[in-house]
């Protein structure tokens, strides 16, 4: 199989960042950038081609260079000591032992050990390099492939549960042309490049428990089962709890007219999945699916494991995999109890949402067609994208900015949902095609009607002409597409009340940026100023990307270390954009950093001072900055005593 090329084609972009186009000699069918990197800190890629995945790690700190075994043939040998009586002597011949050291040294396998320092940055190559790559093949075409949607490492807290799996392993699922569903599991860190063991594990779900058609989708996410002891500790009245963790895969096909299929895959110590336990559920839809998308909070919330599942058809629906009901306990139980027991059972819809109307172009009135779904809020709200451009997000907890009552909370008041068969947007807007320039990206441009430009000046030049100046340019709405996608990446920390996400949109060939949701929220709850800090956010359109005349199959957020090299103020993500025989990644420069002289100290003062009152004005300046900013007062007060308080003269005119 031919390797992933090391050396991307490098195209500048007007931001000041990078294009980096992979070329590849095979047809990409789907990619993502996987949540966690590497401890390395290499970004890890994953992508399925005909006959199946690719990984990917990129950047982070390369293998250290390996150290010769000598061999103790060489080395000085050291007297022998003097023979007793008691000891046995055993001969063998010199060439016998040097010969069974360099086997067992060649038997072992060698252990990735990275260098302890960031390499140096080529300004001919001002890119993160391609550090390792493994072929997985599976033996047939991969479709669709997902990885668990994780939080980052800042916006999780250490005192959250965290599967034990996702520190050691990589978890792919996949669903290929064969109707199965693949999972595979590949260690975190990069394996070394002369390992031939890599610990690669594959099991498939085939046979009467796989989909008979195509599968369309597939999520996959973790939860917990715990088992409890019946072995009550009397000193404290206590339950011990244990259990162990599972992985949840979810699919969907136009079978049977829709049917969801979701797997439950224990999880056996040293991380391996038992293929011989899986239990399966079976749930047939009123039509086949568009996308679907297991809720990112992390078990113990009960939101773990709801499902959100899109129909082209205008309708989202939220799935419980693993609802609970009340039922009253037994009188022949024993022990102290309520009177009442949970029970599990085969799962609960919660709710549905449907978006509004639109006038198809016969002049009949019918439901906007959703061609994507995806959780954002951190699992309490959800995003939806239909065909036409318009975007929103529902807040079906009440848990966003305005603190209304969503469809969840409080049904009696039906705030949130009209009629009962349109729920309102907490916040909504419409991707724009973006302007004709000399460097734009191949999306899908309106047609635009050219006027010659010393036109004769009549009442109708006259009213475009003004319409022209006044509002800048006729850009219009985006045209009906229906492919698209939505990615979710939080930018904030979890100490944070709120969390912040940024979006990507995908509609057609076009991709559209919202750099902040919550800032955007804000700013549609309430009325502010002009000059708010909050007001700079906006969605904006993603220009200057070039695909080479090949059509947009997917966009995505790829996680990325901190490093020396990429600025502290550039995000912790690259944009991972796929076509259909290449990927692209959106990254900025990486520089290496410079000594300050020590004749520019004061000019590193002031830019630190103007940041400082920059973050003072927009309410992100933390304690270090307040002192900054006093210390800098109390030494200008100083410097104003010592030379003295300019003197006023007043000057008479006559």
């Amino acid at each position: 199989m031919p390797s992933f090329p090391s050396k991307p084609l490098v195209r500048p972009r007007d931001d000041g960042g990078l294009q980096l186009s992979y070329q590849l000699p095979h047809r990409v069918h789907t990619a993502a950038g996987y949540p966690l990197v590497a401890p390395n800190g290499s970004s890890i890629v994953v992508y399925g081609y005909e006959t199946g995945l690719k990984v990917v790690w990129r950047g982070g700190k390369p293998f250290a260079t390996e150290k010769t075994p000598v061999a103790q043939a060489d080395k000085p040998q050291k007297p022998a000591p003097p023979p007793s009586d008691d000891a046995v002597m055993i001969i063998d011949s010199d060439d016998e032992s040097v010969a069974e050291i360099q086997s067992s040294i060649s038997k072992e396998e060698p252990k990735a050990q990275f260098e302890e320092e960031e390499p140096e940055v080529d300004p001919a190559y001002p890119y993160e390099s391609i550090l390792r790559q493994v072929d997985i093949p599976l033996g047939s075409r991969v479709l669709h492939l997902a990885v668990p949607r994780i939080l980052p490492e800042a916006a999780r807290s250490s005192l959250d549960p965290f599967p034990p799996t996702l520190k050691e392993l990589v978890v792919v699922a996949a669903v290929c042309a064969d109707y199965s569903t693949r999972v595979v599991t590949i260690p975190l860190a990069p394996p070394h490049p002369h390992q031939t063991k890599i610990g690669v594990q594959t099991i498939s779900i085939s046979g009467g428990v796989s989909h008979q058609e195509l599968p369309r989708g597939v999520s996959v996410t973790f939860t917990y089962q715990e088992t409890e002891n019946k072995e009550q500790n009397l000193s404290r009245g206590q339950q011990h709890a244990s259990g162990r963790w599972d992985l949840l895969v979810a699919t969907h096909s136009a079978e049977s007219a829709g049917l969801l299929l979701i797997h439950r895959i224990p999880i056996a110590d040293g991380h391996r999945l038992c293929d011989d336990a899986i239990e399966t559920k079976r749930r047939y839809l009123p039509a086949p699916a568009t996308n679907i998308s297991f809720n990112p909070s992390g078990y113990p919330t009960p939101r773990h494991s709801t499902l959100l599942v899109a129909f082209h058809s205008g309708c989202v629906k939220v799935y419980s995999c693993f609802a609970t009901k009340r039922s009253k306990a037994s009188r022949r139980s024993s022990g102290v109890q309520s009177d009442f027991e949970t029970s599990q059972t085969e799962g609960k819809w919660h709710i549905s949402l449907y978006p509004g109307f639109e006038q198809s172009v016969s002049g009949l009135t019918r439901r906007k067609t959703v061609i994507s779904a995806e959780w954002v809020l951190g699992g309490r709200a959800i995003m939806v994208l239909m065909s036409d451009g318009e975007w929103g997000v529902w807040d079906i907890e009440g848990t966003g900015p305005g603190n209304i009552k969503g469809p969840l909370e409080r049904q009696s008041s039906v705030q949130g949902v009209t009629g009962g068969s349109l729920t309102t947007f907490s916040v909504s807007g419409r991707l724009l095609s973006p302007l004709p320039s000399g460097h734009h990206s191949e999306t899908t441009v309106p047609s635009f009607e050219h006027r010659p430009r010393f036109a004769p000046l009549t009442p109708s030049t006259k009213r475009v002409r003004e319409d022209t100046l006044l509002k800048g340019g006729s850009a219009s709405t985006a045209n009906s597409s229906l492919s698209g996608g939505i990615s979710v990446f939080q930018t904030n920390t979890w100490r944070d009340p709120m969390p912040d996400e940024a979006i990507l949109l995908r509609h057609g060939n076009q991709t559209a940026v919202i750099s902040s949701l919550l800032s955007l929220w804000r700013n549609a709850t309430k009325a502010t100023g002009t000059f708010d800090p909050s007001n700079r956010c906006r969605v904006s359109t993603l220009q200057d990307v070039t695909f080479m005349g090949e059509r947009l199959k997917g966009v995505g957020h790829l996680p990325v270390a901190s490093s020396r090299t990429r600025g502290s103020e550039q995000p912790p993500f690259d944009l991972i954009l796929t076509a259909e025989h290449r990927i692209l990644i959106l990254a900025p420069k990486v520089i290496e950093p410079e000594n300050v002289p020590a004749g520019t100290m004061t000019v590193a003062g002031v830019t630190s001072t103007e940041s400082d009152q920059q973050r003072l004005h927009k309410g992100e300046l933390d304690v270090d900055g307040m002192d900054r900013l006093l210390s800098g007062m109390a030494s200008a007060k100083r410097s104003i005593g010592i030379m003295g308080s300019p003197i006023k003269r007043l000057r008479n005119f006559t």
